[in-house]
């Protein structure tokens, strides 16, 4: 168990959450609420202090799903599946009340960064810190299999990597083994490449289902990528069914074999979870969790993180229902990158750094994340220099496995956080473009810049981007309509001689986000919703020549950029131009407006929601 850390550790893990909201409660139950920890599919997290002054995670349920009669029931199942596991490498429950008007549940606070998280910011694991983890996850699914549970979800994201150890979080669709299967006719309950053959035929599920996904976690962990590779989700499914992995970059043998084994087809032939603590043990290293395997997590992109006061946190991504045959990009992370230029951030620490590999798949509703990671604080599993190596051009020296040597964050040259409270001034934070305020409205306690739809706007003197051919460059922001917009709304832009070179926007013909050049763009498939902060993000990766867009930091969407059009115009926030002429104003607020002349890659795009 994580001990009370000191009030100083407190200050420091609070000041990078987001502060509470004027529509956010001040407490539930008995547990005050110190800031927002994230939101999701099924609602919002917060850190809270227990009335004797412990850190905790509380979910308070969204007030939509309330509503529909099925639900209940299944938070239910939640909470009663969580209670049951008590084993030192999950997230105990502390609390819940699922008969509330908004059913909440309240479990430890675990500080610590997801392993995805952690692979995408330093590279893949060395072999000792690889069989550390897997024997935390091992006993993990002891407790879990003891409690006649299977979590059925395991993967990189609901694995937190705490200071004494790794744990398992996220039993939104843990199932008892003697239960009925919970989905519905051409769903499947699990995450692509993170899937057991069973899982993806939709066969009995035992818990040699979860040791399955564990292999597919330690591959992860081990190389950075997904053992059944990348690509639209039914080619996954149908590599994880019929297609050996992809491990032979696992140099350690013992490791190799114990992946293997894991990952075997045949559910009888895997070992168990405690067998897999055997042979660890056998290994030399019982003593798993020695700090010796350990090191200090350090955020890169912590100073630069919108989690601050005043801007939206965000969880582990979840997961979300999507319909038979549905196409989408399954997660890479890790790979060899290709050689970066000038204009295109180097790839090879994060997510999605080639093109088509930036999208994460799901499927089926889950419950969400109810432990967040503390940004700065927890430990990380150190990585080898030689899985550096593999991580890094051969141009570029190697990086040591030191903290020190962590990748430097991704700076902006413009930033405007739109967290002033009165006046005509915009300030930039990192590049000193300064924005002119017309017709804006200032909300107080970070509410940023609330724009009429008619006329408001922000404009800086001059251009920010270059935004031509072959160049490459980000425009990203938290984004809230109050209104549907009866006409196209742009939300960031910058000023051509006829036409904005780039639009940040609403596409009214589509009611979809979008990231546009005139006349094309690359459109989202999730609907906009109103009175909610959303984030998005524009990739123009001009060395690819792809526009792409990410919301609330999945990507959903790539177009070919056949028209870079260079901005030589100002930079403007809450309109567009067309025609030579002001249009598409933004009807909401906006905030937290940032700007990069590289191509980001999706880890950072991810950082930047929190």
């Amino acid at each position: 168990m994580l001990g009370l850390p000191s009030w100083a550790e407190i200050a420091r893990q609070e000041a990078f959450v987001s502060a509470l909201e004027p529509d956010d409660p001040q407490s539930v139950g008995a547990y005050r609420l110190l800031s927002r920890l994230g939101a999701g599919g099924m609602g919002r997290v917060y850190l809270g202090r227990s009335p004797g002054g412990r850190l905790v995670a509380v979910k308070v349920v969204h007030a939509e799903l309330v509503r529909r009669p099925e639900f209940r029931d299944r938070f239910r199942r939640e909470v009663e599946a969580a209670r049951k596991v008590s084993g030192a490498f999950t997230a105990p429950v502390v609390d819940a009340d699922p008969d509330a008007p908004l059913p909440w549940l309240v479990t430890s606070y675990i500080a610590g960064p997801s392993l995805e998280q952690a692979v995408a910011e330093r590279g893949p694991f060395e072999a000792a810190a690889v069989l550390a983890l897997a024997a935390g996850l091992a006993e993990a699914l002891v407790s879990i299999h003891a409690a006649h549970l299977v979590h059925r979800d395991l993967k990189p994201s609901n694995v937190l990597l705490a200071d004494d150890g790794p744990r398992v979080i996220d039993f939104g669709i843990v199932r008892s083994v003697e239960a009925d299967s919970i989905t519905g006719t051409g769903l499947v309950a699990g995450s692509p490449g993170f899937m057991s053959p069973e899982q993806v035929n939709g066969d009995t599920i035992t818990p040699a289902s979860d040791v399955f996904c564990l292999g597919a976690v330690l591959a992860f962990a081990a190389t950075g990528a997904n053992p059944f590779g990348d690509g639209p989700t039914p080619a996954l499914l149908y590599r994880v069914v019929h297609n050996t992995p992809d491990i032979d970059v696992v140099t350690d043998p013992d490791l190799r074999a114990l992946i293997a084994d894991c990952l075997g087809k045949d559910p009888a032939a895997r070992p168990t979870p405690h067998q897999i603590l055997a042979r660890v043990a056998a290994l030399g290293s019982e003593n798993t969790m020695a700090l010796r395997h350990l090191g200090p997590w350090q955020a890169g992109d912590a100073a630069q993180s919108p989690t601050r006061a005043g801007a939206p946190g965000a969880l582990p991504q979840q997961a979300t229902m999507v319909a038979p045959h549905f196409h989408d990009q399954a997660t890479r992370v890790g790979a060899a990158p290709e050689p970066a230029d000038a204009g295109t951030e180097p790839a090879g620490r994060g997510a999605g750094g080639e093109r088509g590999r930036s999208r994460r798949a799901f499927l089926l509703l889950g419950a969400g994340t109810v432990a967040a990671a503390g940004v700065g604080a927890g430990f990380w599993l150190n990585r080898s220099a030689a899985a550096g190596d593999r991580a890094t051009p051969s141009s570029s020296p190697s990086p040591s496995s030191s903290p020190s040597a962590a990748p430097q964050p991704a700076r902006p040259v413009g930033h405007w956080p739109l967290d002033e409270t009165s006046g005509t001034v915009a300030r930039d934070a990192a590049g000193g473009h300064d924005g002119t305020a017309a017709g804006v409205t200032w909300v107080s306690r970070g509410g940023g810049a609330v724009f009429d739809g008619r006329g408001s706007q922000i404009a800086t003197e001059g251009p920010v981007l270059e935004t031509g051919k072959g160049r490459s460059f980000t425009v990203a922001a938290w984004v809230r309509l109050s209104a549907t917009p009866e006409d196209w709304a742009t939300a960031v832009s910058q000023d051509a001689e006829d036409a904005s070179a780039f639009y940040l926007q609403y596409a009214v013909d589509q009611n979809r986000w979008a990231f546009s050049r005139p006349g094309l763009r690359a459109a989202g498939r999730s609907e906009p919703a109103l009175n909610a902060w959303t984030h998005l993000a524009g990739v123009c990766d001009g060395r690819e020549g792809t526009l792409r867009l990410y919301v609330d930091g999945v990507q959903e969407a790539e177009a070919e950029d056949t028209n870079p059009k260079s901005g030589t115009g100002p930079f403007i926030i809450g309109r567009a131009s067309y025609g030579g002429r002001a249009v598409d104003f933004f009807p909401g607020a906006v905030r937290d407006v940032r700007v990069f002349d590289r191509a980001l890659t999706a880890a950072r795009i991810k950082k930047l929601v929190g």
